[in-house]
C-alpha cells in the first residue's frame, strides 16, 4: 500500500511538473495574446492546481484504505486543467498558428464539449445538455437605495450559437470574493438547463455601496430575487446556494420570505453568526477564523495582487503576519498592526470583539440571519456540511429548526473540512443537482435525497442514510474519569460508570502557561494547513494535556451525536479555558481527533470547586473491536481560539504583562467526579 501511494504521489508530482513546464514554454506568449481577464483566471487555475497537489496528496499518503480511486480522480483533474489551458491557448494564444488558416473554433467547441463530458464523469452527474455562453453577460442589478451591483448572467446556447434567453429557473449566488470566481458554477448549471447569476455583494469589486459583513445581505438578497423574477428569462422559480459567506447570503435572503425563492442550498454556512464566532454556550472567540477571514476579504480588494497574496497565505504558507496577530495582546490592535496595516481600522472587526456576549443591541440584526420562529413558510432546504467544518455545530441546529417548519429538508454531512473543496465536489454536485432538479426544474425523475446522508468516520468508512439527526432510537454510555494504572504520567483511564462510581475520589492536575499555549492540531479550523482528522501524538505528550482512555472495546461502537464532557474542577485563577477533545485510538496506538469543544470562564473563585459542561461538535464515528475512546483535557486550542491570559479582564483588551500561569485540578472518581457521556447507535 505504501509503495502504491508513493507511486501515485510521484506520478502526480510529474503531472504538476509537466503543467508548470507547459506554462514556462507557452505562458509568455499566452500573456501577450490573451485578454487580461482570461490570463488572471488561468493564473488562478495554476495556483489551484498547486493547491490541489498539496491538499489531495497530503491526506492521500496518510490514508489507510486503497487510494486507486483518489489517484484516478487526481489524474482526471490534472487532465481537465490541461485541456482548459490548451483550449485557452488555441483561442487567444500562439497555438492558433497550428491550424494554418483553418477556423479553430470548431476544434475549440469539440474540445470544450470533451472537457464538460470529462467534468461530468469526474463528478458522476448527468451529462450536460447544452453548449454554454462560457464568459456570460455582464449585467447591473439595482438594489433600490441608489446602490447598483455588478453581476454576470450565464445561459445555455441555442443550436445556432445564440444565447438562450427563454424563461428558465435561475440559480443565484451572491459573493464578496468577486463574481468572476464563480464561472465554473455558471457553466455547470447553464449547461444543464438553468440560468445562473453571479453577483458581487454591496461594496465589493464591481458593486457600489459600503461593505459591512452580513449587515445588508437579507434585504439585498431579497431585492435581487425580486429583480430577477421580473426578467423575461426567469420563469418565476429562483434558487440560491453558495459556500461559506456565500451560503450565509443564501440563508439571509430567506428572511424576507420572497415567494419566488423556491429552494435554498447553503454549503458550510449557518444562521447564527455569533455562535459560529464565539461558540454555542462557550464564550471563546474563534480568533483564527476572524483574523484569517479579515485578512483574506480585505486583501482581495485593497492590493493589486491581493488575490495572489491571499492564495499564497492560505494555501502555500501560514503567513507571518497572521502568526504575529495570534500572539499579540491586546487583540484590539491586531487589524491595523498585522491584518491590514495599509488600511483604516476595520469597524466590524472591533464591533464583534466589543460585544462578546451575543445579547447586545449590536447583534440584533446581525446574529440570526433567519428567525425560524417568526417565519410563516420556508422553502425546501438542502444543507451540505462537513464533520470537520466550523459551521457544523450550528448547521445541525439549523437542520432541526427547518425540519420543524418544512419536512422537505435534507442534509448531507461528509468527511470534509472547510477546505476540502476538491474532494467534496462529486458528492456536492450530485446532491445539489438532484435537489435543484426536483425543486426548480420540477423533474419528478430526479433522485430524491434521503433526510440525512452522513459519512461514518473510522476504519470502515461509509455513507449512511438516516431518518433524522440526531438519529432516533439512540442511547448513551457514560464513562468515568479514573486516576492510576497509567502507562505514562498524564495518561489516565475512562472506566464504565459502575466501576468509576465505586472508585474513591481523587485529583489529577496540569499547569497551563499562556506563554506556551497548547496547540490545536487538526479539527474544525479555518487553516487549510491544519484541519481535519490528524494524528494527536505530539499534543498528547505535552505536560499541559491530560488524557483519559477506555480499555480496548470488546465490540464495535458507533458514536452518533454530541459527546458531553462533565468536569469537576478547581483553579487558582479568576478566569481560564477548558478544552475537551474526543479521539479515536486504533489498535496500533495511533490517536486521531474526532471532535472538540471549549468553555471560557471569567467568573471563577480561586480555590473553589465548580462544574463545567463541554459539549463537543456532533460526530458519526465507528470504533471497531480493539479500538479505544480517548478524551483530552487542556486549557488552550491555539490558535483556533485566542489565548486566555488567565485573568478576569476582557480578552480583547488584556495585555501580555497581566498574563498568569494557572494550575487546573480535576476531581475524578466517586459519584460526583468527571465523566463523559457518549451517544451511540
Amino acid at each position: 500500500m505504501r509503495m502504491h501511494l508513493q507511486s501515485v504521489a510521484a506520478a502526480s508530482a510529474g503531472a504538476v511538473a509537466a503543467t508548470l513546464l507547459l506554462w514556462l514554454l507557452a505562458g509568455p506568449a499566452f500573456l501577450l495574446f490573451a485578454p487580461r481577464q482570461l490570463w488572471q483566471k488561468a493564473a488562478l487555475q495554476l495556483l489551484t492546481l498547486v493547491a490541489l497537489h498539496r491538499w489531495i496528496l497530503r491526506p492521500l499518503r496518510k490514508e489507510s484504505r486503497p487510494g486507486s480511486r483518489y489517484a484516478r480522480r487526481w489524474i482526471e483533474c490534472v487532465s481537465l486543467l490541461l485541456l482548459q489551458i490548451i483550449c485557452a491557448l488555441v483561442v487567444h494564444g500562439p497555438l492558433r498558428i497550428l491550424f494554418l488558416g483553418h477556423d479553430p473554433l470548431d476544434f475549440v467547441r469539440r474540445l470544450r464539449r470533451a472537457i464538460r463530458a470529462m467534468d461530468a464523469k469526474i463528478l458522476r452527474v448527468r451529462p450536460p445538455l447544452f453548449d454554454v455562453d462560457e464568459w456570460g453577460q455582464n449585467i447591473t442589478i439595482p438594489l433600490g437605495d441608489r446602490v447598483e451591483t455588478a453581476a454576470t448572467l450565464y445561459s445555455p446556447l441555442l443550436p445556432n450559437g445564440d444565447v438562450d434567453r427563454s424563461p428558465r429557473p435561475v440559480v443565484l449566488i451572491r459573493t464578496p470574493y468577486s463574481r468572476e470566481s464563480l464561472q465554473r458554477w455558471g457553466i455547470r448549471l447553464a449547461e444543464r438547463g438553468y440560468h445562473f447569476v453571479a453577483q458581487d455583494t454591496r461594496g465589493r469589486f464591481g458593486s457600489t455601496g459600503d461593505f459591512f459583513p452580513m449587515l445588508n445581505e437579507a434585504k439585498d438578497g431579497a431585492s435581487t430575487i425580486r429583480w430577477i423574477e421580473q426578467q423575461e428569462w426567469c420563469n418565476g422559480r429562483v434558487g440560491m446556494t453558495g459556500m461559506s459567506y456565500l451560503g450565509l447570503c443564501a440563508w439571509a435572503a430567506m428572511r424576507e420570505e420572497v415567494p419566488a425563492l423556491k429552494a435554498v442550498a447553503p454549503i458550510m454556512a449557518a444562521t447564527d453568526l455569533y455562535n459560529v464566532m464565539f461558540g454555542r454556550d462557550a464564550g471563546a472567540a474563534h480568533v483564527e477564523l476572524l483574523f484569517r477571514w479579515s485578512h483574506l476579504v480585505m486583501h482581495l480588494m485593497v492590493k493589486p495582487l491581493g488575490m495572489v497574496e491571499s492564495m499564497f497565505t492560505f494555501f502555500l504558507g501560514t503567513g507571518k503576519s497572521l502568526q504575529k496577530a495570534y500572539r499579540h495582546a491586546p487583540y484590539k490592535e491586531v487589524d491595523t498592526k498585522y491584518l491590514v496595516p495599509d488600511s483604516d481600522t476595520l469597524t466590524w472587526f472591533h464591533d464583534g470583539f466589543d460585544h462578546p456576549l451575543g445579547n447586545e443591541p449590536f447583534w440584533e440584526d446581525k446574529r440570526h440571519f433567519v428567525r425560524f420562529e417568526e417565519m410563516e413558510s420556508i422553502p425546501p432546504v438542502l444543507l451540505f456540511c462537513g464533520w470537520y467544518d466550523f459551521f457544523n455545530v450550528e448547521m445541525m441546529h439549523d437542520y432541526r429548526a427547518v425540519r420543524k417548519l418544512n419536512p422537505d429538508c435534507r442534509m448531507v454531512v461528509g468527511p470534509y473540512t472547510h477546505w476540502h473543496i476538491a474532494s467534496m465536489d462529486p458528492k456536492l454536485w450530485r446532491s445539489l443537482l438532484d435537489f435543484f432538479d426536483r425543486q426548480l426544474l420540477q423533474d419528478a425523475t430526479a433522485r430524491e435525497l434521503p433526510a440525512v446522508n452522513a459519512f461514518a468516520m473510522g476504519e470502515e468508512m461509509r455513507w449512511m442514510e438516516l431518518e433524522n439527526w440526531p438519529p432516533p432510537n439512540g442511547r448513551t454510555t457514560t464513562y468515568r474519569f479514573a486516576k492510576g494504572l497509567a502507562v505514562e504520567e498524564g495518561e489516565h483511564l475512562l472506566v464504565d460508570e459502575d466501576e468509576g462510581t465505586n472508585n474513591p475520589e481523587d485529583e489529577v492536575s496540569y499547569v497551563y502557561d499562556p506563554a506556551d499555549p497548547t496547540p490545536q492540531i487538526g479539527g474544525a479550523t479555518f487553516n487549510p494547513s491544519n484541519c481535519g482528522r490528524l494524528d494527536q501524538s505530539t499534543i498528547e505528550q505535552r505536560d499541559d494535556v491530560l488524557t483519559f482512555t477506555t480499555p480496548p472495546l470488546e465490540s464495535p461502537v458507533l458514536i452518533a451525536g454530541e459527546i458531553r464532557v462533565h468536569l469537576e474542577v478547581e483553579s487558582n485563577v479568576e478566569g481560564t479555558d477548558y478544552v475537551a477533545r474526543a479521539c479515536h485510538v486504533i489498535t496500533d496506538g495511533r490517536s486521531a481527533n474526532i471532535a472538540d469543544g471549549i468553555v471560557r470562564r471569567f467568573d471563577l473563585t480561586p480555590g473553589k470547586r465548580f462544574s463545567v459542561e463541554i459539549v463537543l461538535a456532533p460526530v458519526l464515528n465507528r470504533l471497531d473491536a480493539g479500538d479505544c475512546l480517548r478524551v483530552q483535557i487542556c486549557s488552550s486550542a491555539y490558535p483556533k481560539y485566542g489565548r486566555h491570559l488567565n485573568t478576569r479582564g476582557s480578552f480583547h483588551l488584556e495585555v501580555e504583562d497581566n498574563a498568569l500561569i494557572s494550575e487546573q485540578i480535576l476531581f475524578v472518581g466517586g459519584d460526583k467526579g468527571c465523566r463523559v457521556v457518549v451517544p451511540t447507535l
